[in-house]
């Protein structure tokens, strides 16, 4: 009620918008055991993404194209019924992309880019820098210079900390000396 009749909410906060990400090729595909694959494959919900319909509005919206994944959600609303991003009316939202462990490969160093790179409209975007198009997203990380020295650790670490138990903690700091 006190929300229909426009008025504050004491202790109100800030919706997070959880952020799905994929390797090409690899987004998530729902079905029901009784339905024919080939409906399945047709299906326009498995045919896109959120991310996938992230980079579409970059190449549409030139208010997009300035904006990193995880600004996205603060201008930008995701309709899941659509699927598609719509421009956000009202209130605002907080990004949060998955967490990747860095042993999960390119997929962690995707996860890295996308924190960094703005209005990607596809997948060799992200891997560009300086105009050079990368062969995979860790050479684009050490081009951006952000896997130069422990960085990518420091910042698996921190970013880790805001949502993990010590236990986990523990383990990837253990995972991480142990890495290449």
């Amino acid at each position: 009620m006190w929300r229909i009749l426009g008025f504050e909410l004491p202790y109100s906060s800030t919706s997070i918008q959880r952020l799905s990400f994929h390797l090409p090729g690899e987004h998530n595909v729902t079905y029901d055991d009784e339905e024919d694959i080939d409906d399945v494959l047709t299906k326009e919900k498995n045919q896109t993404s959120q991310f996938l319909e992230f980079m579409k509005m970059c190449s549409q919206n030139s208010d997009a194209k300035e904006l990193t994944y995880i600004q996205f959600p603060y201008f930008f609303v995701w309709n899941k019924s659509k699927p598609e991003w719509t421009p956000r009316q009202r209130s605002s939202a907080v990004g949060r992309i998955h967490p990747t462990s860095p042993s999960a490969g390119q997929r962690f160093y995707l996860r890295i880019l996308l924190n960094k790179v703005k209005g990607p409209t596809c997948y060799e975007d992200i891997r560009t820098v300086d105009g050079i198009t990368y062969p995979t997203y860790k050479e684009a990380c050490y081009a951006l210079g952000l896997l130069d020295d422990d960085k990518e650790y420091i910042e698996a670490i921190k970013e880790a900390s805001q949502w993990g138990s010590g236990v986990y903690l523990r383990r990837i700091f253990v995972y991480l000396l142990a890495s290449e």
